[in-house]
């Protein structure tokens, strides 16, 4: 799992125009295509962007010229520069770089979707919610509100969808604190008629229609139980749809929307923004590094800070991303879920990307039948990454539904925490497949029944009064599993005593949140005999005699 700070490094010429000059080593088919003359930035700190565009307006010559185009994310420091008149690019975007107060700077690439054509759209069975357990899931929660009463809400970055088809319009997200169509920023946001969700690149609430997009949304939340078409991941869930997310530029601004509405909530105690808990990015870029992408990369930990989940979808080739890079799924971040894509078995799709270090997990994307629609509503098949990433996206929402409150109590006060609490029930609760061992960070397929289990039993008798449940000894009487129950997840002290009460041995324990704690000891070098085993917090100490024979 990419549990690791976010690292930057060199910054590399990342994308190019169609006919623009590609990186070295990489061929123009291989490289993204950019917007012409644009270039993103971060300053640093409280530094003004004017003084910044003045300094590196000092440094041209003649008619060249550059200034701010657009704020992409104001709290975050993210700027769209424009320039004109300029001969040599990559000189520039040097330029931008090495200037006082520039944290990063890239070009303004287009990220495509990542899907594969429909090849059978009379197909309407399921399969893929069978095979990661959410019949088993949807016995427990089929969505909606937290224990707390939250509404849960899921952000869903896309070119447009068609939110008015019959499965989608039900759970369409609404921001109830604004008056639509007025023209007044109502909720004081920085965002005006915000109302049904948010244009990244016109701004205002009309989605567009995209094919794509309904798909997509449709795998996360299309209403259940309801005696129309499919379901969802999600029976019940707010469907917050961010369309026209395809400069990077867009990107950013839309996880930055997202983060700002997650951020109003928590500090107004649901009073104002949307409960966000994850965000959905089925696009991409093949073979290309995180670090000539920073901005983007950097967005995931500032969700994080939110208590928001990324998930991302990755290339649709058989590419190690840990060699050749992607975008977004080689991002460091603990906060992002990258996926890949397996069939209706669970096994990997010969066409999908994989890493140990960088791809978190398979879930089931051939053929996935979901709604579909531009100006008709319809039913058809989407294939790829693009439909194997919603299912872990909807998972998510799914989680913060289950009656638990340990799971989610503390979603508004410790919103950290409680996004890598979800993050580890899901990426610990995997499916083993073998075509995926050694190649993902957990080697193993979606399986919402398995973490729904975990939940359960964190809520059902996992934690409760300090106390040794079990103790299993080896065939040769030399390593003893032991399993244990604890009031709290604080740290514990293991010991074992000889009888005449001399320590033996001594370890600290960290319980974990969810499934059965439990330790193994290794008794090879203890003569034989009678010995006990001590747990203990405090002044809460439980013990138990075992003998070695």
């Amino acid at each position: 799992m990419k549990y690791i700070t976010h690292v930057l490094l060199l910054l590399l010429l990342g994308c190019q125009t169609v006919l623009g000059q590609s990186t070295a080593g990489r061929s123009d088919a291989d490289t993204p295509e950019r917007r012409p003359s644009e270039i993103l930035i971060q300053i640093s700190g409280e530094l003004s962007v004017w003084r910044v565009i003045d300094n590196i307006s000092g440094q041209l010559s003649g008619s060249q010229q550059i200034e701010v185009s657009q704020v992409v994310a104001r709290d975050w420091g993210v700027y769209l520069l424009q320039y004109r008149n300029i001969d040599n690019e990559r000189q520039l975007l040097d330029l931008v770089r090495n200037t006082p107060g520039v944290r990063f700077a890239q070009w303004n690439c287009r990220v495509p979707d990542r899907s594969t054509e429909p090849n059978d759209p009379e197909w309407w069975r399921q399969a893929d919610m069978s095979l990661i357990g959410a019949p088993e899931a949807w016995d427990v929660s089929t969505g909606g509100l937290t224990p707390q009463g939250d509404t849960i809400v899921v952000a869903i970055l896309e070119k447009g969808t068609m939110l008015s088809h019959p499965d989608l319009a039900p759970n369409r997200w609404h921001n109830w604190a604004e008056i639509p169509d007025n023209g007044i920023d109502d909720d004081n946001n920085g965002y005006v008629d915000d109302f049904g969700g948010w244009d990244a690149r016109n701004d205002g609430d009309n989605p567009g229609a995209n094919n794509h997009g309904t798909a997509v949304t449709g795998i996360v939340g299309a209403r259940g139980n309801n005696s129309t078409g499919v379901t969802g991941v999600n029976w019940h869930v707010q469907l917050l749809n961010i369309s026209n997310a395809e400069f990077e530029s867009e990107i950013v601004a839309a996880y930055y929307y997202v983060g700002s509405m997650r951020k109003l909530y928590n500090t107004t105690n649901g009073a104002k923004g949307a409960f966000v808990v994850a965000t959905n990015a089925s696009f991409g870029l093949d073979r290309e590094p995180a670090e000539d992408h920073p901005l983007w990369c950097a967005t995931y930990d500032s969700l994080g800070k939110v208590g928001i989940i990324g998930v991302g979808a990755t290339t649709n080739a058989n590419t190690d991303v840990d060699v050749e890079g992607d975008m977004p799924t080689s991002c460091i971040s603990e906060f992002l879920i990258s996926v890949n894509n397996t069939n209706q078995f669970g096994s990997k799709m010969p066409a999908t990307g994989y890493g140990k270090k960088s791809i978190d997990l398979g879930a089931p994307g051939n053929d996935t039948y979901t709604t579909s629609g531009t100006t008709n509503p319809g039913y058809a098949t989407l294939g790829g990454t693009s439909s194997a990433t919603p299912h872990v996206t909807g998972a998510v929402g799914l989680l913060y539904s289950m009656q638990c409150d340990k799971l989610t109590s503390d979603a508004l006060t410790d919103p950290v925490s409680c996004a890598r609490r979800v993050r580890d029930v899901i990426l610990d609760n995997v499916e083993p497949e073998p075509t995926l061992n050694g190649i993902t960070t957990t080697g193993g397929y979606l399986q919402i029944a398995n973490a729904v289990d975990a939940v359960r039993s964190l809520c059902d008798g996992q934690v409760g009064p300090l106390s040794i449940l079990e103790i299993r000894t080896s065939a040769d009487r030399n390593q003893y599993d032991v399993y244990y129950q604890t009031p709290n997840f604080e740290p514990y002290s293991f010991r074992v005593f000889n009888m005449l009460g001399q320590l033996m041995h001594e370890e600290t324990l960290q319980p974990q949140q969810f499934g059965i704690n439990h330790l193994t000891y290794d008794a090879s070098d203890l003569p034989r005999g009678v010995y006990v085993i001590s747990l203990s917090r405090g002044n809460a100490k439980i013990s138990r005699k075992f003998p070695k024979i």
